[in-house]
């Protein structure tokens, strides 16, 4: 795809839940890859939506169910028996986070004049956090903020 431009946002398409279309700026997508669920390694007394480590290019790479993060529900519990977990690697100045999303999708590119801004109801403090605006289109996508997530994550 050509760059964009300052009009526009190019994003990845992910579903956090088989319901539940959102986005995220392909700038902070370092990668995209499946990890086998037997390759994560869980880590004792983390908040629950953390599911663990895995080795990625030599390196210790956290992973977060985002659904279960922002107050969705748990994608274990969507898909107990899946065997492989879609991951976004997520690069923040040098933090690295694995995104665990159900399932990726195509590129999009978003014009920023036809984000929304999050309404005004209540929502979970992560997801207050994380939550860049809505795009209005068929479906409605959540567009959040690689920033905010990690964020999120050294708050709570």
């Amino acid at each position: 795809m050509p760059a964009t431009t300052a009009d526009e946002l190019l994003c990845l398409s992910f579903q956090l839940s088989p319901t539940l279309p959102a986005l995220l700026p392909a700038h902070e997508c370092l990668e995209v890859l499946p990890i086998p669920t037997q390759q994560i390694v869980a880590i004792p007394d983390m908040p629950p939506a953390v599911m663990g480590v895995a080795n990625w290019r030599g390196e210790v790479l956290w992973l977060l169910d985002l659904a279960h993060w922002l107050g969705f529900g748990s994608l274990l519990e969507l898909f107990p028996n899946q065997l492989n977990h879609n991951v976004l690697i997520l690069a923040q100045d040098k933090q690295r986070l694995g995104l665990v999303v159900a399932q990726v999708g195509q590129m999009f590119r978003c014009p920023l004049a036809q984000l929304q801004s999050p309404p005004g109801t209540e929502m979970t403090p992560a997801l207050a956090q994380c939550l860049r605006g809505y795009w209005a289109q068929e479906p409605v996508f959540l567009v959040l903020d690689g920033q905010g997530i990690v964020q999120s994550l050294s708050s709570n």
